[in-house]
């Protein structure tokens, strides 16, 4: 298994650590290793808003537990990702609903498909810093 991180995630992290979420950055080291062990997070669902042929059925979300925030995973952080094929899985986006890219679902979609269609992902390898 392959999971392939796209560069502008760095950004979101930083937004994310220093707006949101500030634990976001220690946990996603954690989500990585879940999808390159198991091929997926326990509560994805399908992301229903996207009509690009080649997007439709493969893009995923998933909350993010984040214990030392007490937040759980309905009002916490999000990932977005995609499963290309059995054996790689992109992730295009990290956030959360209070990021304004994510709750409208317009732009989120927008922004899902230009991460897509821009093709400057990074392989995950253990210990990589995710702070920007």
């Amino acid at each position: 298994m392959i999971v392939l991180i796209h560069n502008e995630i760095f950004n979101d992290i930083g937004l994310c650590v220093k707006k949101w979420y500030p634990s976001l950055e220690e946990e996603i080291p954690r989500i990585c290793r879940l999808l390159l062990q198991d091929g997926k997070i326990s509560g994805e669902t399908p992301y229903h808003y996207i009509k690009k042929p080649c997007l439709q059925g493969k893009v995923f979300h998933a909350g993010i537990n984040l214990p030392k925030e007490n937040v759980g995973k309905k009002k916490g952080a999000r990932i977005v990702y995609m499963k290309e094929d059995l054996n790689l899985i992109k992730i295009l986006y990290v956030g959360g609903h209070k990021d304004k890219r994510y709750d409208d679902s317009y732009s989120s979609v927008a922004l899902l498909e230009k991460r897509y269609s821009n093709k400057n992902f990074l392989e995950y390898r253990e210990g990589v810093k995710f702070n920007s």
